[in-house]
Parts: structure tokens; C-alpha cells; sequence
């Protein structure tokens, strides 16, 4: 089951497990999204604080998933924020004060104010802080 949104998603906070499919933007001030199942896509997403993590909840399919080379992840165009995490993302922007790209991730560039780290299962093509 996949949560589509045609246009705009707008909250205060937002937290979604499973797979999603916005066609515009997703803005909250708190965006936490856990990935389990298959891809989720957003064409933006704008935040205060944006956490993108694999599920952890437990049980057969997910353990199983974690073999596969497609598991789920999240594809986005921008992914805008002051405090940002995100695990198996691709993406062709990513901006932000502060910045960790976590295992699993594709992304062309990121844009940082403060810190940027990067884990070793992770491939960022550019990075330049501004």
C-alpha cells in the first residue's frame, strides 16, 4: 500500500512508515520517514528537522529485504533542511545546516552550512559548504 499525494503535502510534523508518493513538495517542520517494501517518492522536501531511516520493526519480509540489492528507498529531486539525516536516498540536491548521509544513499550534491558527514556505503558526488 502506497500513500499518494498528487500536489502538496504541508504539517506541522509528519512521520510515515512504508512507501509514499508525493508529486510536489512535502513541508513540515519535523519530517521523519521510515522506508520499508518498496520506493517512495517525493519531488521536494523542505524542513526544520528531515530524518529518512530504514524501518526497524522487525519480522520475516523485512529481514529478507535486507538481501536484496533494490530494497526500498526514497528518490527526491531536493531535500532541504536545518538538521538532516537520510539512509538509502537518492537525490540530486541536498541542502542544509547540518548534514549526514547515511549508508545506501546516491546523491549528486550537497550543499552544507556547518557540518557534512558522509558514511563509507555512501556515494555523494560533489559537496561544497556555503
Amino acid at each position: 500500500m502506497v500513500l499518494k499525494i498528487e500536489n502538496d503535502c504541508e504539517a506541522d510534523s509528519i512521520s510515515l512508515k512504508g512507501a509514499v508518493a508525493i508529486g510536489r513538495t512535502l513541508n513540515a517542520e519535523k519530517v521523519s520517514l521510515y522506508l520499508h517494501f518498496e520506493d517512495s517518492r517525493i519531488a521536494e522536501i523542505g524542513g526544520e528537522v528531515i530524518r529518512v531511516t530504514k524501518s526497524k520493526a522487525f519480522n520475516v519480509i523485512n529481514f529478507l529485504k535486507r538481501f536484496r540489492q533494490d530494497s526500498a528507498k526514497l528518490v527526491a529531486e531536493s531535500i532541504e533542511g536545518d538538521d538532516i539525516y537520510l539512509e538509502y536516498t537518492k537525490a540530486k540536491v541536498v541542502r542544509g545546516k547540518e548534514v549526514t548521509i547515511g549508508p545506501g544513499c546516491e546523491i549528486d550534491l550537497v550543499e552544507y552550512q556547518t557540518s557534512f558527514q558522509q558514511d563509507e556505503k555512501a556515494i555523494v558526488i560533489d559537496s561544497k559548504k556555503v
